[in-house]
């Protein structure tokens, strides 16, 4: 869906725009709940965000390289469908640093890290809360970034900037 220029230069969304882009990515609520395998919906974003679950439980019982690769082209797939996908940004819209895959892929590393914690260390200990504090910043975090990027207020890095 793209966007239509009126005579004075200003974007006009067709309609429905806004409510189609609401729905284009899950919310945080539910990345964490596929990341965890709790239930993982239909959305595709949700399916690549439980294997970034297990990609990340298989590195906390042996991080190797080849766990590394598998991250590289979970955050790919990510990336190529949101390219497609993605409402065309404002003209003034500011570039985020990181693309929609790396902020999946922190998230989902920062939940199974969290969670580890909380099963092998004393629930009192601060570095278990500290994790999931940052857990909770990650995940506000990508609901400012989807929500900034649905009103076209933010744009992600190019696919083709990464190759």
């Amino acid at each position: 869906m793209r966007a239509l220029p009126d005579p004075v230069g200003t974007v006009h969304e067709p309609a429905g725009a806004e409510r189609a882009t609401a729905t284009l990515f899950p919310p945080g609520e539910a990345l964490l709940s596929a990341i965890r395998g709790h239930h993982v919906g239909v959305h595709p974003l949700e399916k690549i965000a439980h294997r970034f679950g297990l990609l990340h439980q298989h590195r906390l019982a042996r991080p190797v390289d080849e766990c590394r690769c598998s991250s590289v082209e979970l955050v790919l797939a990510v990336d190529v469908w949101v390219a497609d996908r993605l409402p065309v940004p404002h003209p003034a819209a500011t570039l985020h640093t990181e693309t929609l895959g790396t902020v999946i892929d922190r998230l989902a590393e920062a939940q199974v890290r969290a969670y580890h914690l909380l099963m092998t260390v004393d629930p009192a200990d601060p570095i278990v809360h500290a994790a999931w504090y940052r857990l909770a910043e990650l995940v506000d975090g990508y609901t400012d970034l989807i929500t900034e990027v649905t009103q076209r207020a933010r744009r992600l890095p190019a696919l083709r900037d990464r190759r």
